[in-house]
């Protein structure tokens, strides 16, 4: 293993067999994420709470399991999330068909970024409080029949003393107007904690997605069902999700967050974005059944390339560049 120092905080080059990665630990706290070249994917993030580090997401943890795409832990979603109905999408008047990434891959779904490899960029290292880790990728037009579209794209994952910071950016290089929208797939998890049945969930969103029977999102007004409130589970005991909810109510700060906490000590985790969508998906076996709980960041809805509502959200002109910023904040 090579290992570069600057200011306290640590690079030191790993792999997960044969597939490299790059570990990070922050100088001020022992924080540490590890991230899988391929797919730029994080594979652990293990930091302080209360008085013990420990595990806060579920990742692949063989090259076996990555190559299974199970759960799809902590993937970049890129330049769609989740499902197109009937695997196509239309654009300005063109149709395309999408074939699955991977054989292991249950149906189309998920773009089709995660099994490559992305370019290292560096690492930011003197600050002893912050560091980070940004990795690149480029899509062009005539490298995919069914996405005949330029973009270069960039995610940076921050360590602070707080938490998980991620930034997802992405620029139209090409002459045409293109659809693109990310998401983001990680397993959260508590230390202490075998499975996250007695843990608090509240997730303020104002509609949740009605979906099909193929989790696409019925048609039109039809796909939103309004609530009055935040969505609440003192418990998750026998809580189960495979669901999205929209219209999500900032903080006066302008920023959304879910929270996953213990009941008693309000401590725990609020997984933070700046804007979109946010799903929950309980049905993980991620190390154990229930052991962690998918809460995904997306910028828009699913099928939101065939979405006439959702349109202004996935159009991105030639030259400009969209942002997403996301993350997870420990509450300790």
């Amino acid at each position: 293993m090579s290992r570069t120092e600057g200011a306290l905080n640590t690079l030191t080059e790993g792999s997960l067999g044969s597939l490299p990665t790059k570990i990070l630990q922050l100088g001020a706290t022992g924080a540490t994420i590890e991230v899988a070249v391929k797919g730029a994917t994080l594979l652990s993030w293990r930091a302080p709470f209360k008085g013990v580090h420990g595990d806060l997401v579920a990742g692949f943890v063989s090259e076996e399991d990555f190559d299974s795409q199970a759960g799809m832990r902590n993937g970049l979603l890129f330049p769609f999330a989740n499902r197109l109905r009937n695997n196509e999408y239309t654009w300005d008047g063109v149709t395309y068909t999408v074939p699955k990434q991977t054989e292991a891959d249950p149906e189309v779904i998920h773009g089709f970024v995660r099994l490559n490899d992305w370019v290292f960029e560096g690492a930011e290292l003197d600050n002893p409080e912050q560091a980070a880790l940004t990795f690149s990728y480029e899509i062009r037009e005539g490298q995919y029949d069914w996405y005949p579209f330029s973009l270069d794209v960039a995610v940076r994952f921050e360590l602070t003393t707080s938490g998980l910071n991620v930034s997802f950016s992405y620029r139209n290089v090409g002459d045409v107007d293109l659809p693109a929208g990310f998401g983001w797939h990680p397993y959260f998890r508590l230390p202490g904690h075998e499975t996250f049945n007695d843990l608090e969930l509240k997730v303020p969103g104002r509609a949740r997605i009605a979906m099909d029977e193929h989790l696409v999102p019925l048609a039109g007004d039809d796909a939103y069902i309004e609530r009055e409130d935040d969505l609440v589970h003192a418990t998750m005991e026998g809580v189960d999700y495979d669901d999205a909810w929209d219209r999500l109510v900032a903080d006066e700060d302008g920023i959304i967050r879910t929270t996953l906490l213990e009941p008693d000590t309000r401590k725990g985790l609020e997984i933070w974005q700046d804007r979109g969508t946010v799903l929950i998906y309980t049905g993980g076996s991620f190390p154990v059944p229930r052991g962690s709980i998918a809460i995904e960041p997306v910028e828009s809805t699913t099928d939101a390339f065939n979405r006439p509502d959702r349109e202004h959200e996935v159009r991105l002109l030639p030259s400009q560049e969209r942002v997403f910023r996301f993350g997870a904040t420990i509450v300790d």
